[in-house]
């Protein structure tokens, strides 16, 4: 079985109170043998006293996730006391070890540390968008949005005639996510979309014809509700999705393009490519190359589901979410590499420096936080 770091801390918790059944004794004793830097740390884990109120950040950690391969949901979830180090532990959901990046940087027991400075912290990114309407009106919108029920918000000024005289490219209205946002969308056909932040969808007010059709810029999600006469298409710059119902995610930010698929069939194209994928599949489009390959359903999705799932990430992709999601302005000092690669996970609705905690106790990189400056340098 993999151990994973919630399991591990959890049973230092229970070796401090003298409370380890004689099965997870042997479990301990697995995870000490399996890195020499994992039995010290132990050892100096068990000399240090319990602060409660240190720990009150361990709120965010998303322990359903973690635990949802190894073993059952709990019927509920308890409020444990942790202490310093077994919470470093804990962080490290993602990965089986106390060793997490690609190149086996050891982490010394002795060197853990948390030497973020924090001038003013930054909550994590809000429900909320503006629309523009096809008429160029914009409205502002912060809860989620059904066509069916919108209560008026796409009605715009314009009398039926100046409507109808528009091209119907124009009959679009645009979704814009900026950063620090993310908003949820239900369609007039009923499909759920999830944007993300720094991301854009046009979509019209009520879908016409033998086909449902919608344009993305960013990433999104769609659970697609299914109509055999119509297909739904997604279109990017970098090529076009086409479904009948089925859920995906599609990430288009720059010049490539990825789709991942959850469930369902779709088929991705590009010019006179195309390629159909399955679920736990993604589809990667760089110029007129399309790469199908085996989907991290966790990682891809993880946005949706309102994690920071890292997995063999390097500092560039991670800094690049979290300038989206907090709407950062990040730099990096010259010593710092941007190729070694690290993992982690941590609830999405945690505040920054809740993020940036765990992610210095699974590097040997500081992290420097005034206002929405974010600098990253070594230790």
């Amino acid at each position: 079985m993999i151990i994973t770091a919630i399991r591990i801390a959890k049973l230092l918790v229970k070796k401090y109170r003298n409370e380890l059944t004689d099965q997870e004794r042997m479990e301990l004793e697995s995870w000490r043998a399996a890195h020499p830097t994992n039995a010290p740390f132990e050892e100096n884990l068990m000399t240090n006293s319990v602060d409660e109120q240190e720990l009150a950040w361990l709120d965010a950690i998303d322990t359903e996730t973690a635990w949802r391969k190894t073993q059952e949901r709990r019927p509920k979830k308890r409020r444990l006391v942790y202490w310093s180090a077994a919470a470093a532990v804990l962080l490290i959901a993602g990965s089986a070890y106390l060793f997490l990046n690609q190149k086996d940087t050891k982490i010394s027991s002795e060197k853990i540390e948390y030497t973020t400075i924090i001038k003013q912290d930054v909550n994590p990114a809000l429900l909320g968008a503006k629309i523009i309407l096809a008429n160029g009106e914009q409205r502002q919108v912060d809860a989620k949005l059904s066509l069916s029920d919108s209560s008026g918000v796409l009605e715009s000024g314009s009398s039926n005639t100046e409507e109808a005289s528009r091209p119907k490219v124009s009959m679009l209205n645009t979704l814009v996510v900026p950063m620090a946002n993310h908003f949820q969308l239900t369609l007039a056909d009923g499909t759920s979309v999830w944007v993300n932040a720094n991301s854009e969808l046009k979509f019209p007010t009520k879908f016409d014809g033998n086909e449902r059709k919608v344009y993305l810029q960013g990433e999104a999600y769609f659970e697609v509700a299914k109509d055999a006469n119509r297909p739904f298409y997604v279109v990017t710059q970098n090529g076009t999705v086409k479904v009948l119902g089925t859920h995906f995610n599609v990430s288009t930010y720059g010049n490539s393009s990825k789709t991942t698929l959850a469930e369902g069939s779709v088929e991705v194209s590009k010019n006179e490519h195309s390629e159909i994928i399955k679920p736990g599949q993604k589809a990667e489009v760089r110029g007129n190359e399309i790469q199908v390959k085996k989907a991290n359903l966790q990682k891809d999705l993880a946005w949706k589901n309102n994690e920071f799932y890292f997995k063999k990430d390097n500092i560039v992709d991670i800094a690049t979410q979290l300038k989206m999601w907090y709407n950062l302005d990040v730099s990096f000092a010259s010593d710092v590499s941007l190729t070694e690669t690290y993992s982690g996970e941590i609830k999405r609705d945690s505040r920054l420096s809740e993020v940036i905690k765990m992610l210095e106790f699974v590097s040997d990189l500081k992290f420097t936080l005034d206002k929405n400056k974010l600098l990253i340098t070594k230790k």
